[in-house]
C-alpha cells in the first residue's frame, strides 16, 4: 500500500522537485563532510589538547635532568604563550572551573607513568582568556616546583580555508544545478502548453501536444489536445453546415422562383408547399445539430428496454414493418429524450432504405447494445465512418426529399458519445445494414439483472444471426 502511493508522490511534480532538491543537498552534504574530514587534520586541536602536549613534554625532560639544571633548562624553554620556571615557593592562584579540571584530568592521564603532583587553578574568574596556572612538583625530593603560566584560549574560531570555501561553492552550486534542472522539467511543458494555446488562437491546424512530464502536467495537456479537437471539430462542422444549408436551400428558392414566374400559383400550390417543408426540415435540423450537447435535460434512471419496446409500438400503428425484441427490463442511466431522439433517427433512416426492421436490445454484463437492423441495400464499407459526420449523404439526388439533410446519423452519434456511449454501423449478408450502440452501465444492477444477464448476451447472438 506504501510503496503505490510514494511511486505516485515520486511521480508528481511536487515530487521530484523534492526528491531531486534532496539527492542534490545530500549528495553536496557528503562531499562537504569529506572535505572537513580531510582538512580537519591540519586544523589545531581544541582546548585542553595544546597546552596539555607541551606542558607533558617539558614535565618529562625536566624529570630526566639533574636537580641543579632543571631552573636554567625550564627558562630556556619558555615558548610565546608559556612562562615556565622553577620555583619553591609560587604564587598559587585560587580560581577552580570548569576548563581547569579538564586540564588537570588529561595532564593526570598523560603523565600517569611519572610521580608528579599536579595542580592547575585560574587567576581571574571575570577574565575571558583568564591565565591558567599549572604547578607540577616532579619528585619528593626536590624543593623546587615547575609553575607553567598560559593563556585559556576559547573556542578557534572557523578558519576560511581553501577546503572550506571550495565544499562551501561546490554545495551552492550543486544545490543550484540541481534546482535549476529541476525547474526547468517542469517549466518546459508548461512553456510549450502556453505557446500551444497561443498559436492555436491563429491557427487550428496545429499538431496535437507531446503529453509528457508529471501526471499533472500530462493530464493539461491531454485535456488541451481533447479542447483542441473538439474545437477544430466543432468550427469544421459550422463551416461545412453553412455551405451544406446554403446549397440546400438554394435549390428549393430556385424552384419556388420558376414556379413564381408562371403565374400559376393555383397549380404549383403542392410545390411550393413540398419545397417549403424542405426548408423548413433543413433549418430545423441544423438547429437540432447546433443544439446538440447543449441541453439542460439532466440524467435519470429509467427502463431502457420499456422505451424501446414503447417507440417500435407507435412506428408499428403508424405501418411499420418492424419487430422488437428485448429483456424485461433494462435499467440505465441517461437522458431520456436525447436517447429517445437517438433511437428515432436510426430507425427513421431504417424505414427509409428498408422494408423490414428488427430492434434488439439485450445486456452483457455492463454493456447494454441496441441493434437496430433493415433489409435495404447496406452502405459501402468504405462509407461506413464518413455517413456518421454531419452533411455527408451516399446519394445526392435524394438532396430533394424533405429530411434528406445528413444530419440524422450525426445527431444520433453526438448524442451516443456524449452517453460515453459508440454507434458502429456495419453491413448484413446478403444485405441490410446495422446500427449497434453499445452504452456502459455506470451502476449497480438489480440481482435478477445479474441472473439474467449471461442468459441475454446468448439470446442476441442468437436472435442478431437470423435472417430478416
Amino acid at each position: 500500500m506504501t510503496d503505490p502511493l510514494m511511486r505516485r508522490f515520486i511521480s508528481s511534480t511536487l515530487g521530484q522537485i523534492v526528491a531531486i532538491i534532496v539527492c542534490s543537498t545530500s549528495l553536496t552534504f557528503a562531499i562537504f563532510i569529506l572535505l572537513l574530514w580531510h582538512s580537519n587534520g591540519q586544523s589545531r586541536p581544541p582546548w585542553p589538547w595544546p597546552p596539555t602536549y607541551h606542558i607533558a613534554s617539558v614535565t618529562r625532560l625536566l624529570a630526566q635532568m639533574p636537580i641543579d639544571a632543571r631552573s636554567n633548562k625550564a627558562l630556556s624553554l619558555q615558548s610565546p604563550g608559556f612562562s615556565l620556571r622553577m620555583t619553591s615557593q609560587p604564587a598559587r592562584c585560587t580560581v577552580n572551573t570548569l576548563d581547569d579540571e579538564e586540564l588537570y584530568r588529561t595532564l593526570r592521564d598523560e603523565l600517569s607513568d611519572i610521580d608528579a603532583t599536579i595542580s592547575v587553578r585560574s587567576c581571574d574568574r571575570h577574565e575571558p582568556n583568564r591565565t591558567v596556572q599549572v604547578i607540577v612538583r616532579l619528585n619528593a625530593g626536590d624543593t623546587t616546583q615547575l609553575e607553567v603560566r598560559t593563556q585559556r584560549i576559547g573556542p578557534e574560531p572557523p578558519r576560511l580555508t581553501f577546503s572550506f570555501l571550495g565544499s562551501f561553492l561546490l554545495m551552492c552550486i550543486g544545490i543550484l544545478m540541481m534546482s535549476a534542472w529541476s525547474m526547468s522539467r517542469v517549466v518546459r511543458p508548461l512553456r510549450r502548453l502556453a505557446d500551444k494555446a497561443e498559436a492555436f488562437g491563429h491557427d487550428l491546424a496545429l499538431a496535437p501536444i507531446i503529453e509528457e512530464g508529471a501526471p499533472e502536467i500530462r493530464s493539461a495537456a491531454h485535456a488541451f489536445n481533447l479542447m483542441q479537437e473538439r474545437i477544430t471539430r466543432l468550427m469544421s462542422n459550422r463551416t461545412r453546415m453553412v455551405a451544406a444549408v446554403n446549397h440546400d436551400l438554394r435549390t428549393p428558392l430556385t424552384r419556388m422562383r420558376l414556379r413564381l414566374d408562371t403565374d400559376e400559383i393555383h397549380a404549383v400550390r403542392d410545390s411550393l408547399r413540398k419545397d417549403v417543408d424542405l426548408m423548413l426540415t433543413i433549418v430545423s435540423s441544423s438547429l437540432t445539430y447546433l443544439n446538440t450537447g447543449k441541453t439542460d435535460e439532466s440524467k435519470q434512471w429509467i427502463d431502457l428496454g420499456l422505451l424501446v419496446a414503447t417507440i417500435c409500438g407507435d412506428y408499428e400503428a403508424m405501418g411499420a414493418k418492424i419487430r422488437c425484441e428485448v429483456p424485461r427490463q433494462i435499467r440505465c442511466l441517461c437522458r431520456p429524450d436525447g436517447m429517445q431522439r437517438v433511437l428515432a433517427n436510426l430507425i427513421d433512416n431504417a424505414i427509409r432504405y428498408g422494408e423490414t426492421i428488427v430492434v434488439l436490445a439485450s445486456l452483457c454484463e455492463d454493456t447494454i447494445i441496441i441493434d437496430i437492423s433493415d433489409d435495404g441495400p447496406g452502405i459501402p464499407d468504405t462509407m461506413l465512418r464518413d455517413v456518421l459526420e454531419p452533411f455527408v449523404r451516399l446519394d445526392p439526388s435524394r438532396g430533394g426529399q424533405p429530411g434528406s439533410v445528413g444530419l440524422g446519423l450525426a445527431i444520433a452519434h453526438e448524442i451516443v458519445r456524449m452517453h460515453n456511449g459508440t454507434l458502429q454501423l456495419f453491413n448484413r449478408r446478403p444485405s441490410g445494414l446495422t446500427a449497434r450502440i453499445q452504452l456502459e452501465q455506470s451502476a449497480e444492477r438489480d440481482a435478477r439483472d445479474g441472473r439474467n444477464s449471461a442468459r441475454n448476451c446468448a439470446d442476441a447472438g442468437v436472435v442478431a444471426t437470423r435472417k430478416i
